[in-house]
C-alpha cells in the first residue's frame, strides 16, 4: 500500500470516529423537535442538502453535469431507501407518535443493519462471511428477540419494528453507497441522493404538517441535525465509504446506540427498559463477533475525488 493511500485510509478512519460521535446525538435531537417525524425528516434532508450544495456547486459542479440518465435514476433509488430509512426510524424514536420505543432500544435496533448489510453485500459485492460471523449474526438476533419480548404489551413494539426497518433500509443504503462511491465524489454523491431523498419526503411531510414546523424552536432542532447527525455524521461515512468496506463502516455504527442512551439517560432522564439491558449487550457481541471474523472479498477501492 502507498503511502497515499495509507493517508488516505487514515483520513477514513478518522472521519469514522466523528460520524460515530455525531450520529450518536441524533436520537437526543429528535426528541427535542416537537413536530411530526416526517416533517423531522424532511427538513433534516432538506438542510443537509442546502448545506452541501455551495461545496458542490464550486467543486463538483462537472461531474454533476456528466452524470449520466442512468446515473440519475441509480441515484434516485438510493434517495428513495434513504428516505425510508429515516422516515421509518425517527417514526420509531419521535414523541410526537403514540407508538415510539425507547432511545435505547430504538438507536439498538436500528444498528442491527451490519446484519443486513452482510447479506446483501455477499450477494451483490462477493464479500462473504465466515461461518463465525453467521453464527455472530444469530447471536445478534436472539437479544433482538429479547428486547422485543420485553416490550410486549408495553406499547414500544411498534416502534421496535419501525427501528428494524430503518435498519434494513439503512444496510441497503451503505451497500449502495459503497459501489456509487468508487466512481462519484463525497460531494456529488451526498448532495444528489439527500436532494431525492428530500423530494421523496416532501409528500408525506406535506400530509402530515403541511410542511409546517410545530414550534419555532424546531427550525434550529433541523439545521442542528442536518450539521452535527447529517454531515458531520452521515456525510463523512459516505466518505468513508471511498476507502473501506460497506460492513467495516457499518460495523463502527455501535458506537451510535451507547452514545445515545448516555445521552437520553442524561439529558432526558429516560432509563432504558429492563429487557434492554438484557438483550442490547447481546446484540452488539453478536455484531462484533461477526465483524471480528469479517473477510472482506472487495478491495476498498478507491473513490474519485474526496
Amino acid at each position: 500500500m502507498s503511502e497515499g493511500s495509507d493517508a488516505g485510509m487514515a483520513r477514513s478512519k478518522a472521519a469514522v470516529i466523528v460520524a460515530i460521535v455525531s450520529v450518536g446525538t441524533a436520537a437526543v435531537m429528535i426528541r427535542y423537535a416537537e413536530s411530526g417525524p416526517l416533517t423531522v425528516a424532511f427538513y433534516r434532508m432538506a438542510f443537509s442538502t442546502l448545506f452541501l450544495l455551495p461545496w458542490v456547486l464550486i467543486y463538483d459542479r462537472r461531474q454533476i453535469a456528466e452524470l449520466s440518465r442512468k446515473d440519475w435514476l441509480r441515484l434516485a433509488g438510493i434517495g428513495l431507501v434513504l428516505a425510508a430509512h429515516f422516515a421509518l426510524w425517527i417514526t420509531s424514536v419521535s414523541k410526537a407518535t403514540g407508538f415510539h420505543t425507547t432511545v435505547a432500544n430504538s438507536a439498538v435496533l436500528v444498528t442491527t443493519h451490519p446484519l443486513f448489510v452482510a447479506l446483501i453485500a455477499a450477494v451483490y459485492l462477493k464479500e462473504n462471511p465466515s461461518k463465525i460471523a453467521l453464527l455472530g449474526g444469530v447471536f445478534a438476533l436472539f437479544g433482538v428477540a429479547i428486547m422485543f419480548y420485553g416490550d410486549l404489551g408495553g406499547g414500544g413494539l411498534t416502534g421496535d419494528f419501525l427501528a428494524v426497518g430503518g435498519a434494513i433500509a439503512a444496510g441497503v443504503y451503505l451497500v449502495a453507497g459503497r459501489s456509487e462511491r468508487k466512481t462519484l465524489s463525497t460531494g456529488t454523491y451526498c448532495v444528489v441522493v439527500y436532494f431525492f431523498a428530500m423530494m421523496f419526503l416532501m409528500p408525506l411531510a406535506f400530509y402530515e404538517s403541511g410542511l409546517v414546523p410545530s414550534a419555532n424552536n424546531d427550525w434550529l432542532v433541523f439545521a442542528v441535525m442536518a450539521a452535527v447527525p447529517g454531515i458531520l455524521g452521515h456525510t463523512l461515512y459516505n466518505y468513508a465509504l471511498g476507502r473501506v468496506s460497506a460492513y467495516f463502516v457499518s460495523t463502527t455504527l455501535l458506537g451510535e446506540p451507547i452514545i445515545s442512551t448516555v445521552l437520553a439517560w442524561i439529558l432526558l432522564s429516560e432509563e432504558p427498559a429492563r429487557w434492554a439491558f438484557v438483550g442490547a449487550p447481546i446484540v452488539l457481541i453478536g455484531i462484533v463477533l461477526a465483524s471480528g471474523a469479517w473477510k472482506p472479498g472487495g478491495s476498498g477501492n478507491q473513490a474519485a475525488g474526496a
